[in-house]
């Protein structure tokens, strides 16, 4: 053999020695094998040890187990604006009411439609039912002087408000005669409601458009289908009744606390009621709990608006 060909052999067995190694180093550190070099490689030793440690899992299994992790029902969700009900909880929790109610009006801008929003709503209902019934300097309330010949009905009607109210806040538990120079709390009763059928919301407004509380229905609201082209309509409570069983009682009598109340609205024709009143398929309107409508029952009056916004 001529010595220039024995060379090209020698270096040929050199470069593939190295190309062979070379990709064995490669696969062994990117997980495609996980065997050593083979003893039988000049210099496999000190490959062997040039080559790190691959952990047992490699990435593919690293990434199915978070997977799985993620989709584990146990896993706790968190759910849009419950962070910032928690933060407002406890402000409340810790007297700090004021940026309670900030935190909790901010709730129901940022996170419409949300669990979240339901709750700022109620907490928020609760703490304007407060201010809202609580007598204190320029709420609103009026300090109203009997006169000669005046009855509590004639009062009621000059300052739109319901007997119901006006019981309520004066302590009374029956009606007696008035006397001249007497001195009666009068709540004006400019509220509104405002319905929305597809959320199945119900809200009580003030004179401002501002939000008092909100109601929500034990059971989803049964609604006429909206007339004409327009997704908004207005109008009015027609009444405010109470009953036991199928009688009337009037807020003059002992027990009209206790009975059921039924709020009929003018044109769609659909009442607000209370949940212990029994309907069958045909109903049409809003089921409420007792307590949310007993203090419907008195917050309201009768040609107090109503908005529908389909």
């Amino acid at each position: 053999m001529r010595l220039q060909t024995l060379i090209r052999l020698v270096a040929a067995i050199i470069v593939l020695t190295i190309v062979v190694i070379t990709l064995f180093v490669i696969s062994k550190y990117f997980g495609i094998s996980d065997g050593t070099t083979p003893d039988d490689v000049v210099g496999s030793d000190k490959i062997n040890k040039l080559i790190p440690n691959k952990p047992a899992t490699d990435d593919l299994v690293v990434i199915d187990s978070v997977r799985r992790k993620l989709s584990n029902k146990n896993t706790p969700k968190i759910v849009l604006g419950n962070p910032a009900f928690e933060k407002a909880r406890s402000m409340l929790q810790a007297g700090e009411y004021d940026n309670a109610r900030l935190k909790l009006e901010e709730i129901v801008v940022r996170y419409p439609g949300t669990p979240a929003e339901r709750e700022a709503y109620r907490v928020l209902g609760e703490m304007r039912m407060d201010d809202l019934l609580e007598h204190r300097p320029n709420d609103g309330k009026l300090i109203y002087t009997v006169k000669h010949n005046d009855s509590y009905l004639k009062i009621v009607g000059q300052h739109d408000t319901n007997l119901d109210i006006l019981m309520y806040l004066n302590g009374l538990t029956r009606i007696d005669r008035l006397q001249p120079k007497d001195k009666l709390v009068i709540m004006p009763l400019n509220l509104s409601l405002r319905i929305i059928p597809r959320l199945n919301q119900l809200f009580l407004i003030d004179e401002s458009g501002e939000v008092v509380k909100y109601y929500e229905p034990v059971v989803d609201m049964t609604m006429p289908k909206k007339r004409g082209d327009s997704d908004l309509v207005r109008t009015t409570i027609e009444n405010i009744r109470a009953y036991k069983g199928k009688s009337r009682v009037n807020v003059t009598r002992g027990d009209y606390r206790e009975a059921s109340k039924r709020i009929k609205i003018l044109n769609p024709n659909i009442e607000i009621i209370s949940e212990d009143i029994k309907v069958d398929e045909s109903f049409r309107g809003i089921i409420l709990s007792t307590a949310d409508m007993e203090e419907l029952a008195l917050l309201l009056r009768r040609s107090n608006v109503v908005e529908i916004r389909y």
